[in-house]
Parts: structure tokens; C-alpha cells; sequence
């Protein structure tokens, strides 16, 4: 009996060992992208989509609890300010939680902000061996994959620099903007971060299991080839750090969008750890344009008050549910971006298990409309074309035999215009 039982208490050790080693596996933590400050002005302020709420008292996206280390209560003040933005723009049903440092850091540094973890291959993912961070994680299942008190987005900011904490995007041309210092590492926490890194010229996946991440998966050359792929870029390689320095790479949209182009991706030609890839690149340099939140260096003077198109759609590609409807209105140039909303037909019920139904009701003199599910590798894995639409304009699609997932869901009528959704199958 004794002999019994000290066997079975090895084997659910084995066990135990062996459980722990396949979790551990499953998970890593992130590298940093930096925020770097240059000592140039571009007096220019992006104001938030909606100028006439008060975002503070409007927020119906996510929940965002802040822990402060360190932190001024004038400090305090413009970074809630900041999730305010934030929470209106995303949304998930799980509590999303930062750890905030208010410490001294290098020189030209602004702050710096990542996933508190990543994840891969939990249940319902997206990409096998892919790695999300942990906040995306919990907004994809419905739930807290870590303790509801441990960060989900972990970020410093620099106490020595000369900031401007007020929230009207009046930045004086000797400081730097902190509501937008503070949108920027949250778009990093929320998963505009990755495994890239390069040393000696060769190139490679900071993590044991050589895999990337998300963000990494949708990063593609001027010829349309996934730097991920170990196939065509080895890794590690020099091959792979010529491609990662070749200041011609994109974030590969798979919407039908023609209203949104590529994001070019700032990838230039000396790698600079921390600021290379993970930012995008800014493409009009004159003085007094607008610029993305999430490009590569930040100026002085300039408030940036909106995550902006190309952020946002960025963002929507990873998996985040984002406001389809940003209006992006430079106050010192007029200006405008807009992302426009899909409202003609409602795709319900999103989340689904089975049965989707296309409400066309709103969508008047068609005779007939294609509808597509497309998985986020692009393959196309339902087609069809319904010809009843005026008799039946609430048109029902079995999709209970494709795998839970991510896809998008398009609709094209006789005019050959495209409406594209975002659905997700449990």
C-alpha cells in the first residue's frame, strides 16, 4: 500500500513537472520599444474624435485601472486623461490593467511601455505559435488569463524631461506633450510590440521557442512576403536583418479597404533596438503636419490627442475591436483622416457559434449582393452570392463547420461596393 502510493504520488509529480513545462513553454515575456524625443518642433495638435465630450465622463469601451508608482497627482491627472482616449477607442470585456513608473530614465528618452506577457496557442487562438499579449488574450476569450490585479501593460515614463501635463494640446515648443507620450506606450502595451531584435548582423525572435508575435506575423516586404516566415528569412540570419533594415516594409492590412492604405512600418537601414519596426514611419516632414501617435520619434510642441487611422487599423488587424469612426482634424493644418463607418448592414450575432445573419434591410435597389468569410491568412473559406435579397433581405449563413476563430466578414452589392466587418467564431 505504502509502495502504492509513493508510486502514485511520482507519477502526478512527473505529471505536475511535465504540465508546468508545456505552460511555460506557452508563454514569454516582451522586449521594450522606446519612446525617443527629438529637440526639433512641429507645433501641432490632433485633437481627440470627439472634441465636444468629456471623455473622462464618456467612456463606453474598455475599463482601464491605472497603478501609479511614483506619479505627481498633476501627473496623475493628464495620464487618466490619456486611458480616457484609449478606453472610448478600444474595447474588451475584461478590465485591462497598467503599472505605471514615474522614474528617472536615459537622456532623450520619453518612456517606454510593452505587454506585461505574451501568450500563444490558448484556447480559441487566432494563429497557432503565435505569440499575443496578455491584454489582447483576455479581450479575445472573455476573461482574466492572469490574477485581476496583475499588469496587463507595464510602462515608465521619464521624470526628468520637460513635459507638458495639460490636455488642451497646447504643448509649448520647449516640452514635450505627456497625454501623448502616455497614448503612445499603451499602444505599445496593447500589442504594437514584438520579438525582432538584431546583434552582429544577424537577426532573430528574442524568445526560446524562435516564434513572433502578432504584430511580427502581419510585418511584409515591398513584394508581399511575411518576414516571419522561416521559409523564405531564416532565423536567425543576416538575410533576416537585411529585410528588417530595408526602410521598404509595411503591416499587411487584410481588409478590402481602399479607403485605408498599407501602414509603412519604420525599418531603417542601421537597426536601433527598441525603436526599429515597432513604431511606423512618418511620412510628411514638413513642419506642422500631423504625424501617427505610434511613429518613431516624438517632437516637441507637438500633441497628439487621437490614435489615429493607421493605429487604430493596425490595432484592429491584431484583434482589438476598435471605434470604426475617427475623425483626425490637425488643428494648425486642417487636416483630415477618417476611417468610415460600415453602418448599411448589421452582422449579428458577433460572437457566433453557428448561424450568421446579414441584416441588408438598409441596402436599397440591389439584386442580388456576394457574401465572404475570410480567415486572417486571406484564404477565403465561404462564398456565396445570394439572389432574394429584396424578398429576404435578412440573409442567414450556416459557418458551423468552419474552425473558432477570427475572420472578416465582407458583403459586396451590384455596384461592386464592399462592406467588411470583423467576426469572431466560437
Amino acid at each position: 500500500m505504502k509502495r502504492t502510493f509513493i508510486s502514485i504520488l511520482c507519477i502526478f509529480t512527473i505529471l505536475s513537472a511535465f504540465g508546468q513545462q508545456e505552460t511555460s513553454a506557452d508563454f514569454t515575456e516582451a522586449q521594450t520599444p522606446i519612446n525617443i524625443g527629438l529637440n526639433e518642433v512641429n507645433k501641432v495638435f490632433t485633437p481627440p474624435a470627439d472634441m465636444n465630450n468629456n471623455l473622462k465622463s464618456a467612456i463606453t469601451g474598455t475599463n482601464i485601472i491605472v497603478s501609479y508608482n511614483g506619479f505627481p497627482e498633476n501627473v496623475k491627472q493628464a495620464f487618466e486623461y490619456a486611458v480616457s482616449i484609449w478606453a472610448k477607442s478600444v474595447y474588451s470585456p475584461v478590465t485591462l490593467n497598467i503599472h505605471a513608473n514615474w522614474e528617472v530614465l536615459d537622456k532623450n528618452t520619453l518612456g517606454h511601455g510593452k505587454p506585461s506577457i505574451f501568450y500563444r496557442n490558448f484556447k480559441g487562438t487566432p494563429q497557432a505559435n503565435v505569440f499575443y499579449p496578455i491584454a489582447l488574450v483576455e479581450k479575445l476569450t472573455g476573461k482574466e488569463y492572469n490574477s485581476e490585479n496583475d499588469a496587463d501593460i507595464l510602462c515608465s515614463f521619464n521624470s526628468s524631461q520637460s513635459w507638458y501635463f495639460g490636455t488642451d494640446g497646447k504643448t509649448p515648443a520647449n516640452q514635450y506633450d505627456f497625454v501623448t507620450a502616455v497614448l503612445h506606450e499603451i499602444g505599445h502595451g496593447m500589442g504594437i510590440s514584438g520579438f525582432f531584435t538584431a546583434e552582429n548582423g544577424v537577426a532573430r525572435f528574442c524568445n526560446t521557442s524562435n516564434s513572433p508575435s502578432i504584430y511580427d506575423f502581419y510585418v511584409f516586404n515591398k513584394n508581399q512576403q511575411r518576414i516571419a516566415d522561416n521559409q523564405l528569412f531564416p532565423c536567425p540570419s543576416t538575410e533576416l536583418t537585411k529585410q528588417l533594415t530595408s526602410n521598404s516594409l509595411v503591416f499587411n492590412y487584410l481588409t478590402e479597404n481602399s479607403e485605408i492604405d498599407e501602414a509603412t512600418i519604420y525599418a531603417p537601414s542601421t537597426w536601433v533596438n527598441g525603436v526599429s519596426i515597432y513604431h511606423l514611419q512618418k511620412t510628411n516632414y514638413t513642419n506642422g503636419t500631423p504625424n501617427e501617435l505610434m511613429n518613431a520619434h516624438a517632437f516637441k510642441g507637438e500633441a497628439i490627442h487621437n490614435p489615429g487611422v493607421n493605429t487604430l487599423q493596425v490595432l484592429s488587424e491584431l484583434g482589438w475591436s476598435t471605434n470604426d469612426q475617427v475623425d483626425v482634424d490637425a488643428v494648425s493644418t486642417g487636416a483630415k483622416e477618417e476611417i468610415l463607418a460600415n453602418e448599411d448592414v448589421n452582422i449579428y450575432p458577433n460572437p457566433f457559434s453557428g448561424t450568421l445573419t446579414f441584416d441588408c434591410e438598409n441596402i436599397a435597389n440591389q439584386s442580388s449582393v456576394e457574401i465572404k468569410i475570410i480567415d486572417l491568412t486571406g484564404s477565403t473559406v465561404f462564398s456565396e452570392t445570394m439572389f432574394d435579397i429584396q424578398f429576404n433581405p435578412k440573409l442567414k449563413v450556416d459557418l458551423s463547420t468552419i474552425k473558432p476563430g477570427i475572420y472578416l466578414a465582407s458583403l459586396t452589392d451590384i455596384n461592386s461596393k464592399t462592406i467588411t466587418k470583423r467576426i469572431i467564431k466560437n
